[in-house]
């Protein structure tokens, strides 16, 4: 009875010393200040793991929020609208791969993608170019609650960093959601900048 105490207990205490995974912090574009992830130069936001520089704008998408999904780990949305009523948008991440290869990291990326959202890989949608090697991409015709979407991404790796571009419009876009979306992405987002 005793020794089941114990191994009660031991289990207790392993189970409230493992870490707990944080959720991602969000900041509005305008709110975001210096700090250990980030710096402020001009309207561009650095991420100063990497020396990535996120631009203020990718088209005439402006940058809209900061997600800090761990140290070292980090997104900027692009979008015109916020999202909202047929509008596209844009989430650029750097963040360190868990892949050893920039393909093995693609693979993974595009089975999370049919997994998770029930995707379907299609053909490049009219207007829109893909930028060749060597950054990885794909177009995906996607379920997102009711609505049909089209969604793509870049990847491309610089040294021990990944940036990915994930790009999401509803499926039935006008044409000048189609056309803004095409120029931001025109605009390679997944180069060093």
């Amino acid at each position: 009875m005793l020794r089941a105490a114990r191994l009660a207990l031991a289990a207790a205490t392993l189970v409230a010393a493992a870490p707990v995974r944080a959720e991602p912090v969000s900041i509005p574009i305008a709110e975001v200040a210096d700090s250990a992830e980030v710096r402020r130069e001009g309207d561009a936001i650095r991420h100063l793991a990497s020396q990535y520089l996120f631009p203020a704008q990718l088209g005439q998408m402006p940058a809209r929020k900061l997600v800090v999904y761990a140290p070292g780990n980090i997104s900027v949305q692009y979008t015109l609208r916020g999202g909202a009523n047929g509008d596209g948008w844009i989430d650029l991440f750097v963040y360190r791969p868990d892949e050893a290869t920039l393909a093995d990291e693609a693979q993974s990326l595009e089975a999370r993608q049919i997994e998770r959202f029930r995707s379907t890989p299609r053909p490049t949608p009219q207007g829109f170019t893909d930028p060749g090697a060597p950054v990885m991409s794909g177009w995906y015709d996607t379920q997102i609650g009711d609505t049909p979407y089209l969604t793509y991404y870049q990847l491309a790796r610089h040294g021990d960093w990944a940036v990915k571009i994930r790009f999401s419009m509803p499926r039935d876009a006008a044409d000048d959601v189609r056309s803004r979306a095409a120029e931001a992405l025109a605009d390679a987002p997944t180069r060093w900048r």
